[in-house]
């Protein structure tokens, strides 16, 4: 009997112990799926900042490369590569902006395909209306599918305001992909004055949805405006919170720093667990 006791006691603790590393086991990949999750974002939020300001340049001056006042800036142009077709026939008229087979710009980034561009005004101008399309368009080994439209809202508080309605896929290597909409503000809070492209600074809020590799569904939105200031790389402030749909116990937080350039973004769980992630 005393044996027996033993017994059932040992099969407890060791049941208790299988049940405690199972469940741990089961919330780090739980974790691992969010942090994925969230640096799938980040790279979505990236490749359509990177399709924004190649068609904000496209637009304001007609071409991409030697927008910078010096040789050393001009070299160090994130789009100089790319050949500008313009069709100033058409209405709205159109900017073709075709990387080729594949070119390599600022931060080793590599890109091939064509991002196609109409426009009725200038993009200075209060009530233009600019749509982005891509066409074939690839950021190293990912496929970028962007639809976009960019309203200018004129001046808000002294700042220049535009509205942008967004829908991107970006397919890996692996042939998984992610999938986003989203409604942003997008805002020129400094370097409207002067011919200078990396001077300039916006600020980004909105809200959106966001479907991950794996197929979970999230819900996006802006904790704190998103700073791209173009001299850098990446976004280098803000926060973005990515939250399961329909539910309010799994989310991730995304910062992007304290506006240092860099390309290193922390994600913050529900559970307290924090994670860097690398912005490409």
């Amino acid at each position: 009997m005393h044996k027996l006791i033993l017994t059932l006691k040992l099969l407890l603790i060791i049941g208790v112990v299988t049940f405690g590393f199972t469940a741990c086991q089961k919330n780090k990949i739980n974790d691992e799926t969010e942090v994925a999750s969230s640096e799938n974002l980040a790279l979505a939020e990236s490749a359509d900042e990177d399709v924004q300001i190649a068609a904000d340049q496209a637009v304001e001056t007609g071409e991409i490369s030697d927008l910078r006042l010096s040789a050393a800036e001009a070299e160090a142009n994130l789009l100089g590569c790319a050949t500008i077709t313009r069709d100033t026939v058409s209405s709205p008229r159109i900017i073709t902006i075709d990387f080729g087979t594949g070119c390599e710009g600022r931060n080793g980034k590599i890109r091939k395909g064509k991002i196609i561009v109409s426009y009725t005004g200038r993009y200075r101008d209060a009530g233009t209306v600019i749509h982005i399309t891509t066409d074939n368009f690839y950021v190293n080994d990912n496929k970028v599918d962007i639809t976009r439209t960019v309203t200018n809202n004129g001046l808000v508080n002294d700042k220049l305001n535009y509205t942008i309605v967004s829908d991107r896929t970006i397919t890996f290597a692996d042939g998984r992909t992610s999938t986003s909409h989203a409604n942003k503000v997008r805002t020129w809070e400094s370097g409207s004055n002067t011919p200078v492209w990396s001077d300039d600074v916006y600020k980004i809020t909105g809200t959106g949805t966001h479907t991950s590799k794996n197929g979970i569904v999230y819900d996006v939105s802006t904790l704190t405006a998103l700073t791209r200031n173009l001299s850098c790389n990446q976004f280098t402030a803000g926060e973005l919170k990515i939250i399961r749909h329909g539910r309010t116990d799994r989310y991730g937080v995304i910062n992007y720093g304290d506006g240092t350039c860099d390309n290193v973004a922390q994600v913050t769980l529900d559970n307290g667990r924090t994670f860097n992630i690398t912005l490409h």
